[in-house]
């Protein structure tokens, strides 16, 4: 296991100096070795540095108890982060499919609904609770881009204190569980799950999935909170397909705290009825379809296409939510470099109260419906789709920080932090730029735009509703 542990120190290193130097100095060539944007050896990094953390002892020591006094500060604390590390959202317009989601909001009745609940929409998806989320902001905020902005934030910020509290389910120190929620809260990865309207659906399912899950670990024999776990299942997978990962959640769950794994079978009992009308309602398992075979992109992976988003893509935006649109500035770069110090640190002491292996499991489950979507993009096009992926991600260097002594650990917490919430602020500049580009082109008549910019979506979508939406705005 030594020399194991050391080949992976050994890429971590390598690969945290091709990074650094890229950042700091931009594209360069050095022999055989090329590179302009580091994708892969961000990946390669982020990959020895998880495989560290999961080759690394556990101790025995008891649980940390919590006070309600600190639950709720450190709520309140993680809440308000939160909204600062994405106020600059509330200043964004809409976007493409923005546009058409906003006007089906304005327009819903009782007549839609039937509808939602009855047909699959012609994207092949089935979301409808997702559509009543829409229907509900419309109703109570119009048109108006900063009450849908504000109204995502909230539910971005509600999701923040629920990581927070299942870190705390799963046994992180009252500060290690305060980390883990506002590491989801800034995390670089986010803007396009929060900015974008469209990313809506993401934050239901992990919103209702969080809740469920918390529900079900204090459940036990209590039929009514089981119950309530069903109903909030239900409705995470009724806002976007990918929380059909929850019944391997709580059967993981029930494992790993050698709970009879008979009390599962009701979840899986009901991801297969939902699933069956889901499937009805498609002909078949929906969703996007891959153009050049014509056949369900969900089940058109290689071996190879695999590995490589599982082993590969996925550690590089997890651990570098970066848009290379334009190159980092010099404080990001330098927050990088102190950033990849910390995690090979953490790597290299950790020796965490609590087995890490769960955590990283519920990545990889989390990540099976999006595996399609995960061939990695320079500008996080895509990005929303590992939002659930990064609750765990976020607990998972919690539990990791629980096992370092506690001053050291709160620099090595202060240098991810701080990464991530220059990564965001990076990343939502893009937004803003792209944002003042559609709203000087709706206000005269939409001419020509590209589908997207820098990663961001601008008017591949709605149009019409775009010169509509501005011209009844005040």
């Amino acid at each position: 296991m030594k020399s194991i542990r050391i080949a992976l120190l050994a890429v971590a290193v390598v690969m945290a100096a091709i990074v650094a130097t890229r950042m700091l100095f931009g594209p360069f060539r050095y022999g055989p070795l090329s590179v302009t944007t580091p994708l892969n050896p961000e990946g390669f990094f982020g990959l020895a540095v998880t495989l560290l953390l999961l080759t690394r002892g556990t101790t025995n020591r008891a649980a940390a108890t919590w006070t309600w006094r600190a639950a709720v500060l450190l709520s309140l604390g993680v809440a308000g982060i939160s909204i600062l590390a994405l106020r600059r959202s509330l200043g964004v317009y809409f976007l493409s499919d923005d546009f058409i989601l906003v006007k089906y909001g304005t327009e819903w009745t009782a007549a839609a609904f039937r509808y939602a609940i009855t047909h699959g929409g012609g994207d092949g998806f089935f979301r409808p609770f997702g559509f009543v989320s829409l229907a509900l902001d419309a109703r109570l905020g119009g048109m108006s881009p900063v009450f849908w902005h504000a109204s995502a934030l909230a539910i971005h910020s509600a999701n923040a204190v629920l990581v927070l509290c299942m870190a705390k389910r799963l046994g992180a120190s009252a500060l290690a569980a305060g980390f883990a929620g506002t590491l989801f809260a800034v995390h670089g990865i986010h803007p396009e799950a929060v900015v974008w309207i469209a990313g809506r659906f993401d934050l239901l399912a992990t919103f209702f999935l969080l809740i469920g899950l918390l529900l079900f670990g204090v459940a036990g024999s209590r039929l009514p909170l089981h119950a309530a776990a069903l109903a909030s299942f239900t409705l995470a997978a009724l806002s976007k397909e990918a929380a059909f990962v929850f019944p391997f959640l709580v059967a993981g769950w029930a494992l790993w705290n050698r709970q009879p794994i008979r009390r599962t079978a009701a979840y899986f009992a009901l991801a297969a009825i939902l699933f069956a009308y889901r499937w009805s309602l498609f002909g078949g398992i929906g969703g996007y379809v891959d153009r050049a075979t014509g056949r369900p992109a969900a089940l058109s992976l290689g071996l190879g296409s695999t590995l490589k988003a599982v082993a590969v893509r996925l550690w590089t935006s997890l651990d570098f939510p970066l848009n290379w649109s334009t190159d980092p500035s010099l404080l990001l770069a330098l927050l990088a470099a102190a950033y990849m110090a910390a995690l090979m640190w953490l790597g290299l002491r950790s020796q965490p109260a609590r087995p890490l292996w769960p955590a990283a499991a519920a990545i990889l489950i989390c990540t099976i419906p999006v595996l399609s979507l995960l061939a990695g993009s320079p500008t996080l096009a895509e990005s929303r789709v590992l939002y659930l992926p990064s609750v765990w991600f976020a607990i998972l260097f919690a539990l990791a920080l629980d096992g370092v002594p506690a001053r050291a650990g709160c620099t090595a917490a202060a240098f991810m932090l701080l990464f991530h919430i220059a990564a965001i602020q990076h990343n939502l500049g893009f937004w803003e730029a792209a944002s003042a580009r559609v709203k000087a082109a709706c206000a005269t008549g939409a001419p020509a735009l590209p589908d997207s910019l820098d990663g961001v979506p601008l008017l591949a979508n709605g149009r019409q509703e775009c010169i509509e939406i501005t011209r009844a705005q005040p």
